[in-house]
């Protein structure tokens, strides 16, 4: 049996780029080459690309709970979807808010993640009710910050309440938490 598995496969953040037009025109070409001769790759790239469209779809649909990239951000942003971003680092509780607006909210969060090449973050009210859980979130060399996304309608529903987002490793001796961080959630407001 003969292994027809692309040999040098272009890397999913690679593929987000290219769909997003951030990439250098030269890098462009290459990926373009390649993904026209490598029918694995042509798959991953229509997959990423039917994924963005998903993602705009769910976002307002109020059903995103997600890890993204800039790049989707910036493409989502250029197709008109609401962003609001918060950034997370240290251990300063972050105040933060939905404006009836917004379609998507981003915590940025900063850690260091140097050591680690995957993380689990766990979003949970005050109350301990969880409301988001995303495993085995692959962690890029130097890597500095995830940016986890939630739908601004699923936010809108949550009264005034506490936040806490713990981001977690596979350690040998059990999961090693890596970061916390708190948000003062102050509801959902018009303008």
């Amino acid at each position: 049996m003969n292994d027809t598995r692309c040999p040098a496969p272009i890397g999913f953040a690679d593929v987000v780029d290219y769909w997003a037009g951030d990439l250098a025109p030269a890098e462009e070409d290459r990926i373009e080459e390649h993904v026209f001769s490598c029918a694995d790759c042509a798959r991953e790239l229509a997959a990423a690309e039917a994924l963005a469209r998903d993602i705009r779809s769910v976002t307002r649909e109020g059903r995103l709970i997600s890890v993204v990239t800039d790049s989707i951000l910036n493409r989502l942003a250029a197709d008109g979807v609401r962003i609001r971003t918060f950034t997370l680092e240290g251990e300063d509780v972050v105040p933060c808010a939905v404006w009836a607006d917004d379609d998507l909210v981003v915590a940025r969060i900063r850690a260091d993640l140097a050591e680690v090449d995957s993380v689990t973050i766990v979003t949970r009210q005050a109350s301990g009710e969880e409301l988001g859980r995303l495993s085995d979130v692959h962690v890029r060399p130097g890597q500095r910050e995830i940016l986890n996304a939630f739908s601004a309608a699923h936010l809108r529903k949550l009264p005034q309440t506490l936040v806490h987002i713990t981001v977690t490793a596979g350690a040998d001796s059990g999961e090693a938490t890596l970061a916390r961080y708190t948000l003062e959630h102050g509801g959902s407001f018009d303008r």
